[in-house]
């Protein structure tokens, strides 16, 4: 009989699901498996993780148990399995736990890789040598590196990090919530091995860590991989403490603490609030659940509370509220407003408190019975399509919970918790709301910009850098470059293939995509249909001779429905673009109906109790950005009112003078906080330089707008028909009957006529002869710099961002069915994937926390793009050596790590489709939208499979390493202006024409024209990226 228990089994009573959680008797190692119906196979591997300072040891161990274990002494030999398997790896430090992932294509790879991730994880080599290049060491020029600390770099001096640092400090003064696990940068510096092995051996017992799958799984396998890995281990030893429940636990706020803090930035003009409570046990359930549902109540959707007084109202406090909790021991409440302006900052604090006492004698049972309602069908959703809802409870359990684990079935079973909160009446929400919010003493952090801050932290750096190459000198420089090569080489060693191939290879035949039914009707020509499919029969029989609009169906799995009105922009008129920034609104306006008009407040209650989300987005999918997309999510017995819905909200809305004030008001004052992010303005320069005023993802950038967004506030007062003409004449010209593209996702069986229900959004619109509208490709709306993609630089200076950003771009052919397309993929995750060339390169020396190269295949690119750079430069210079070595044939194309590529663009479809709807969409966009047909990957693996090492080699000669010849690339930067001169120096002696634009005090756009005029994300999203440069997906809430 084998070591592991079953301690709790159950099915999940509204979803297809069913959890088992065993525990081994020998050593308490958890085990929990999450069965559920999903081509992809998920493991989180957590473990919890308590320190009592700011070192990172948490943070910097989870890196470094990627460098090999006892078993494997081989750097990346989990990624180059995992590569090899269809797989992928990652991992995540919070404050109170490190859990290591694993995603694969299927069980057979999972399996193969499970035994040795484990081993990593509990035996880890943590080498001198690892520790040097992953967590801190300073190079040949003095610069400080390392993979943690240019992480931890890139966030330390943001605004949120300060708040949170500050509100840690304060709320747990004596427990290890207080820590930054991911480490102080000063901390960093003087972090030793030693301390890191300590805090491992103290922490990563078997009896300290949980194992948790989700997926379709053999699971008499599982429990005989688990059982030989358990085995091998010590058994459990007497007295180990438990992480936090067994520590020293912190008191309540006695009374309301105020405190203020300051990050560095020119722009002082708006900085945020923070708001903390401390809330009930973590256990307590339902209390835990009552205070979600009052946080949103307080901040969710455009009808809550703080939005009604402080954000939807004409001179707003901020642009955003939102509401989490920290899931601890003990819940904190957190309540955060984005954008307040600064002189408005101090006095704020009063009113919110002043607001939730008054507020206390009058609460809205209906409306906290409405989110309620919300809230479990949101949670019943996120069931059907993904498992990281069940994951995050089991790892909640396994902290906090029950060792018996005799709890476990009160997180998941059932729905139970929201039934009682459904019979509270209005005296015990009274009661709750004033024990947590109205009379909870609290915590509040008004978080500043600094310009004194910026420039004293700038000349600190300076000075520092400065001093260390004086106190090191030339010898102590080049000795300090002797120690990095020299770990570099220790570190690099290679795998021996004979371990490689020890593990084989899973079979790509197993795996199993998600399959969706095609129905096309109306005007839809798009696909022929299957007429022996009962999901067809049903489709045709419901659709009217000559039905005027367009309707795709996917018939697929699901207790809901998910409607798409895709709708090409081309049609309005270039001028009318950039009002977006206030369309994007129409699902919370006003609705103007038999002659009465329904308050905006009412119409957002109403949509809300009836779907599951409403979104207007200008794209779709986070792909085709010229569409402008409206989306609901409903149950699949509102599919009627689904549709009734998106008939009021196109036609029957009303843009009024005080709604449209709060829509451009909300838009201008988020300027500051966006010009703040360099992967955010990265994008924006992108926008504005490649693409033409045709384009309403350059119009739909406020930073490109924003005089025309300032003017229109002047006018809105002042002449507020000449804002409201063009509103109108942008919803006439793109709402058009052949203008629509309709898109149903869900279970055809269970939409009551399907077809017929559209009569009547059919029937408010004027009828037309014209063709269904062209898709509008984005290559269309490309800027004679965006067509030509070459010679220039554009380069845009975030002093709110301390990390840098770069994308280069290469042309490549715009044809996706072309010969040469699953040559450039495979050739691209050959040199980016996990342990491969770019990732040993550039990511494991410390120049940039990302590398990364794709291709668009709407824009007709291939692009070289660095997130969070440390050095720029030498990103550039690394990047082009090691293509440039691979395409004249001086380092061969290894056979292993192209198969190793292959697998890893695999994991990579999969994982795109990991759900029904998932699948659904993606197969709409390859068969319809992008057009290289609906059996796209199994096409793209068959290509795959064929392309040879000579065939990457010519791949990468003709259009590789054109991406560093300014003469067959355009470059764009983002990064600090204490960097701006050296970079700018930089790309004018490679040969490239720089402009750089500078983002300054006060939003105003300056341009440095000393080496050319200016003329007229990060990564561009595509099938080959998983980045996307989509605007944000506008609420309906």
């Amino acid at each position: 009989m084998g070591s592991f228990e079953l301690v709790s089994s159950f099915e999940v009573d509204y979803a297809p699901v069913s959890v088992k959680k065993w525990k081994s008797s020998r050593t308490g190692l958890e085990l929990c498996l999450i069965d559920q119906e999903c081509p992809i196979v998920n493991g989180w591997f957590a473990v919890a993780t308590e320190i009592f300072n700011d070192s990172g040891c948490p943070h910097t161990l989870e890196h470094l148990v990627f460098m090999g274990s006892k078993k494997y002494p081989y750097k990346g030999l989990l990624d180059v399995l995992g590569n090899l398997s269809f797989s992928s790896t990652n991992a995540w430090t919070s404050t109170d736990q490190t859990v290591y992932t694993l995603t694969t294509a299927g069980w057979e790879g999972f399996k193969m890789l499970l035994p040795a991730y484990l081993d990593h994880v509990l035996h880890p080599t943590l080498t001198d040598e690892a520790c040097y290049t992953e967590v801190y060491h300073v190079d040949s020029e003095g610069k400080e590196k390392g993979v943690v600390y240019s992480e931890m770099e890139a966030i330390e001096s943001q605004s949120y990090f300060v708040t949170e640092l500050e509100k840690q400090r304060t709320l747990y003064p004596k427990s290890g919530y207080k820590s930054e696990t991911g480490g102080l940068l000063k901390n960093l510096r003087v972090l030793t091995n030693d301390e890191i092995r300590k805090f491992h051996a103290d922490n990563y017992r078997p009896d300290n860590l949980c194992v948790i799958l989700a997926g379709t799984v053999d699971e008499n396998e599982l429990l005989e991989c688990l059982e030989n890995f358990d085995a091998e281990l010590p058994e459990r030893s007497a007295g180990n403490k438990r992480p936090f429940v067994d520590s020293e636990q912190d008191e309540p706020l006695k009374s309301s603490i105020v405190k203020t803090v300051y990050f560095p930035d020119e722009d002082e003009s708006s900085g945020s609030l923070s708001l903390a409570y401390c809330g009930p046990k973590g256990v307590d359930l339902v209390s835990c659940l009552a205070v979600e549902v009052l946080g949103k109540y307080l901040t969710f959707s455009s009808v809550s509370l703080f939005n009604k007084y402080f954000i939807e109202v004409q001179d707003p406090l901020a642009t955003y509220t939102s509401f989490y909790t920290d899931d601890y021991i003990q819940t904190t409440m957190n309540i955060e407003f984005s954008n307040v302006p600064v002189d408005k900052l101090d006095d704020f604090p009063s009113k919110i408190t002043k607001l939730l006492q008054d507020h206390a004698k009058e609460l809205d049972l209906e409306r906290i019975k409405d989110i309620i309602d919300q809230t479990k069908w949101d949670l019943i959703y996120e069931a059907e399509s993904s498992s990281e809802m069940f994951s995050t409870s089991l790892i909640f359990q396994f902290l906090y919970g029950d060792k018996s684990s005799k709890d476990l079935p009160a997180y998941l079973k059932n729905l139970d918790d929201y039934e009682e909160l459904l019979s509270w009446d209005l005296e015990k929400w009274t009661e709750l709301f004033k024990k947590y919010f109205a009379e909870n003493p609290s915590l509040t952090i008004l978080t500043k910009p600094s310009a004194e801050l910026y420039r004293s932290t700038k000349k600190e750096n300076k000075h520092m850098i400065k001093d260390r190459k004086a106190e090191l000198g030339k010898d102590g420089l080049a000795k300090l470059g002797e120690k990095l090569e020299a770990a570099k080489k220790k570190n690099d060693a290679p795998i021996p293939d004979q371990i490689l191939e020890s593990f084989g290879q899973p079979d790509p035949a197993k795996i199993n995509f998600i399959s969706t039914e095609s129905i096309a009707t109306g005007t839809n020509k798009d696909v022929v249909n299957d007429l022996t499919l009962d999901s067809t029969k049903k489709i045709l029989a419901d659709t009217a001779p000559e039905f005027p609009l367009y309707v795709h169906f996917e018939n697929i799995k699901s207790n809901f429905v998910t409607i798409d009105l895709l709708c090409s922009t081309f049609e309005i008129d270039k001028d009318l673009l950039k009002y977006i920034h206030i369309f994007d609104t129409l699902f919370s306006l006003p609705i103007e109906e038999d002659g009465k008009v329904i308050p905006y407040e009412d119409v957002v209650k109403q949509l809300q109790r009836d779907t599951v989300l409403a979104t207007v987005s200008t794209s779709f999918e986070y792909n085709f950005d010229e569409l402008l997309t409206f989306r609901i999510i409903a149950r699949s017995e509102n599919y009627e009112k689904s549709i009734n819905w998106f008939t009021r909200l196109l036609f029957n809305t009303k843009f009024t003078k005080d709604r449209v004030k709060v829509a451009v008001e909300r838009v201008v004052n988020a300027l500051p906080e966006q010009n703040r992010s360099g992967s955010f303005m990265l994008k924006t320069i992108f926008s504005k330089h490649m693409l033409s005023e045709r384009s309403i993802a350059r119009a739909g950038r406020p930073f490109i707008e924003e005089d025309f967004l300032r003017g229109l506030l002047e006018k809105i007062d002042t002449d507020f028909d000449s804002v409201v003409g063009p509103l109108e004449k942008f919803r006439q010209q793109l709402l058009k009957l052949n203008n629509f593209r309709v898109l149903v996702v869900g279970d055809v069986s269970k939409l009551e006529h399907p077809v017929s229900q559209w009569e009547k959004f059919i029937s408010v619109q004027k009828s037309t002869n014209e063709d269904i509208t062209m898709i509008p490709y984005t290559s269309k709306v490309l800027s004679k710099d965006g067509q030509e993609k070459s010679d220039k630089c554009y380069m845009v200076t975030t002093p709110g961002s301390s990390s840098s950003f770069m994308s280069l771009i290469t042309k490549i052919p715009l044809d996706v069915n072309s010969p040469d397309a699953a040559k450039i993929i495979l050739a691209a995750e050959f040199l980016e994937c996990v342990e491969g060339p770019f990732w040993r390169g550039i990511r494991g020396t410390g120049l940039a926390y990302g590398a990364n190269i794709y291709k668009s295949d709407e824009f007709g690119f291939l692009s070289y793009a660095i997130y969070r750079g440390a050095d720029l430069e030498k990103c550039f210079e690394v990047g082009k050596e090691i293509i440039e070595s691979y395409a004249t044939g001086k380092t061969p194309i290894d056979e292993k790590m192209l198969r190793g590529a292959v697998s890893s663009v695999v994991n990579s479809l999969t994982d795109r489709q990991s759900n029904y709807a998932k699948a659904a969409w993606r197969k709409y966009y390859d068969d319809v939208l992008i057009k290289r047909g609906p059996n796209y990957n199994q096409k793209l693996m068959k290509a795959l499979a064929a392309v040879t090492a000579e065939d990457v080699l010519d791949i990468l000669n003709r259009y590789f390493v054109q991406l560093f010849d300014p003469a067959t690339s355009m470059c764009f930067i983002s990064c600090n202006p204490t960097k701006s001169e050296n970079i700018e120096k930089f790309f004018l002696g490679k040969g490239y024409k720089v402009t750089v634009e500078h983002v300054t005090a006060g939003n105003d756009e300056g341009d440095n024209d000393d080496s050319e005029d200016d003329e007229d994300e990060e990564d561009e999203s595509d099938d080959d990226s998983d980045e996307s440069d989509s605007e944000e997906e506008s609420d309906s809430e």
